[in-house]
């Protein structure tokens, strides 16, 4: 096995740093991820859509599971509200947006928020059971944002993000009626790229043992995983494998992820119950979900050791 070290010196090399982007670089980080170990998996579900989808994100009902919500962001910055099955994508906002950031709220209406072209931070409450959004009034210190940071659970009333000047800030948010108010908790200067924000390690965290999927532009997708530690063992070891999409029965893979996404919430009860995978086609106008559950199941058994009956 790898130490994750190299995965993760990879993935940084492979998303497009100026200082990172010559084809030597390129050439190594997908010597070292080919390398790895592999994992099969088939899809749950996929659904086809009517647009390039650049990014989308989650926004889950925890009263009634089948009602959570799938924002989409398009190529040309529009935004639309769908379900885990693709009906009736809703067209949400006026502008043009560059991110997008769900917010994971207990009994009360969605919410997420997005950033337009002019670094402005805008927020969306959900408005009826057909996944319709408005906009949100928004206040507090001007930010000019420039991408919102994944995290390790679910945002409900913090999130991170960097801004078009270089700071790394996190955000208290206080949400009453239709109403949003920020406060920056804290603001710092930041050296990392706004895609090692978004994408570096931990890129997506599943579950609460801190299994990690993260996508590479030039090798494809790759979970990693700290074992459970061993006796007289001092550290955590990360390991690292590739992440095959095969074909199921009646589902297709995909070879080339255009983007990842995750949520631990409930999208339905059954394959979902435990939260959902969902993968950008690359190549075709396409979402691909995977059960997390599944996900887990398909890990190594070192992963998940088999219980033993008391001596």
């Amino acid at each position: 096995m790898k130490n994750f070290a190299l995965l993760l010196t990879a993935s940084i090399l492979t998303f497009g740093l100026p200082a990172c982007s010559d084809k030597t670089s390129e050439t190594a980080a997908m010597t070292e991820t080919k390398d790895l170990p592999t994992i099969d998996m088939v899809a749950t579900h996929a659904i086809e859509v009517d647009m390039p989808v650049a990014q989308l994100t989650f926004v889950p009902n925890s009263v009634a599971p089948w009602l959570g919500r799938i924002i989409l962001l398009d190529d040309n910055g529009k935004l639309y509200s769908t379900d885990i099955e693709g009906r009736d994508p809703k067209p949400v906002g006026n502008g043009k947006y560059i991110d997008i950031f769900g917010l994971a709220r207990e009994a009360a209406p969605g919410v997420f928020l997005a950033i337009n072209t002019d670094n402005k931070i805008e927020a969306f409450i959900e408005t009826s059971d057909e996944g319709d959004f408005s906009p949100m009034g928004f206040s507090g210190e001007t930010i000019k944002a420039r991408a919102f940071c994944t995290q390790k659970q679910p945002a409900e009333n913090q999130i991170s993000l960097l801004t078009s000047y270089g700071e790394y800030m996190t955000l208290d948010l206080n949400i009453t009626d239709s109403h949003l108010s920020q406060e920056i908790l804290s603001a710092r200067s930041n050296s990392r790229k706004p895609s090692v924000c978004k994408f570096g390690f931990p890129a997506i965290v599943l579950g609460s043992k801190d299994y990690a999927i993260q996508k590479s532009d030039l090798s494809g997708l790759f979970i990693s995983y700290s074992p459970p530690m061993k006796p007289n063992q001092k550290l955590p070891v990360l390991e690292s494998y590739r992440a095959n999409i095969n074909d199921g029965l009646s589902v297709r893979g995909l070879e080339h992820v255009k983007f990842i996404a995750t949520t631990q919430a409930n999208y339905g009860g059954g394959a979902y119950a435990d939260g959902v995978l969902a993968l950008v086609d690359k190549d075709e106008n396409r979402i691909v979900f995977i059960s997390l559950s599944y996900v887990k199941r398909k890990l190594p058994e070192v992963a998940n050791p088999p219980e033993t009956s008391p001596q």
